[in-house]
């Protein structure tokens, strides 16, 4: 019988981080152990502002779970029932983690998937300031792939500023659901001709119809939007890629078959996180080697990090050890 145990835990950041609406100076997590004849396995869920989900909820549902097992209930199929979100993520990746420890496989085995590359690009994030301190935040950056946060105030100002200090960068911007369609409109081409790839979620979801027929010059994201597979079939028509967050899809068997569905849908693939530490970046960096884009440079905006600690190396994050995760 698979043994489960959880805490929940903080992580400062080095500054508060701002986006649209919000400003989080520390990170609050759930952290799962399965343990089975020895073999131990781990994973991480982060609370997130952005969804009405609190960390007592989240507690209850590992809880919960803890208690079905003890009786004797599949672990699996708990935490398949579990709804998407932090806890399922959590127990759903240390659930994985204990089977590579049990059957000595990697992850990429047991997902039927090519060993993964040694390094992957990951972009920065600019969290929200003025255009000065956005600019030198950017300046002070070694990543190629800079990912500017943004509100519905001096957006073209405060790209421009970035794009001046970092005329080398491959800009995206992320709204984070802070725009109107009519804001979208006006941007769109001048964000395109400083150079910016691609935009996420600039609408909030309950709008995501009002896309319907807009012409935009750069591909549209959906991430507050999009959780699970599912979701495709609707997004599909108003977005032409999705961000895939582990924390949103409940875990690394659900991102992997949201991953599958988007690129079944022709929809480009980013995989983010909700920051987090080491231990959330491991099995995010699956999906990262399935992705256009990856953006996890969570454990940079950390004051420490789980050990073992994912190196960060000019712009790449290097393959996780083994023995902190998979």
């Amino acid at each position: 019988m698979i043994n489960i145990t959880y805490k929940v835990e903080d992580w400062p950041l080095k500054e508060p981080f701002r986006f649209a609406g919000y400003s989080v100076e520390a990170l609050e997590a759930i952290h799962v152990t399965a343990t089975r004849e020895g073999h131990e396995g781990h994973g991480e869920g982060l609370f997130a502002v952005v969804f009405p989900v609190t960390m007592a909820q989240i507690v209850k549902q590992i809880e919960g779970c803890i208690s079905q097992v003890a009786i004797g209930a599949d672990a699996e199929q708990c935490c398949a029932a579990l709804p998407a979100g932090a806890a399922r993520n959590a127990l759903d990746c240390a659930l994985w983690d204990l089977r590579a420890k049990e059957s000595n496989q990697s992850i990429w085995a047991l997902a039927g998937l090519p060993e993964g590359p040694p390094a992957i690009k990951v972009d920065q994030t600019v969290g929200l300031d003025t255009p000065e301190a956005m600019a030198i935040a950017a300046r002070n950056s070694s990543h190629q792939v800079i990912k500017i946060k943004l509100d519905d105030t001096d957006i073209i100002e405060r790209v421009s500023a970035i794009r001046a200090a970092r005329p080398d960068a491959d800009l995206i911007v992320d709204a984070n659901l802070s725009w109107s369609v009519e804001i979208l409109n006006s941007v769109a081409h001048p964000l395109a001709d400083l150079g910016v790839r691609m935009i996420e979620q600039p609408v909030p979801p309950a709008q995501d119809g009002q896309l319907s027929g807009v012409t935009c010059p750069l591909p549209l994201f959906a991430d507050e939007s999009c959780h699970v597979a599912a979701d495709v079939t609707r997004l599909k028509e108003f977005y032409q890629g999705v961000n895939i967050k582990l924390d949103k899809t409940g875990g690394l068997t659900e991102a992997l078959a949201l991953a599958k569905a988007a690129r079944s849908a022709g929809m480009g693939v980013m995989v983010g996180c909700m920051s987090g530490t080491s231990l959330s970046m491991a099995p995010a960096y699956i999906i990262a080697s399935l992705s256009d884009w990856a953006d996890l440079d969570g454990p940079l905006m950390l004051q420490s990090d789980r050990k073992p600690t994912m190196q960060y190396r000019d712009g790449d994050l290097l393959h996780y050890d083994t023995a902190l995760w998979g």
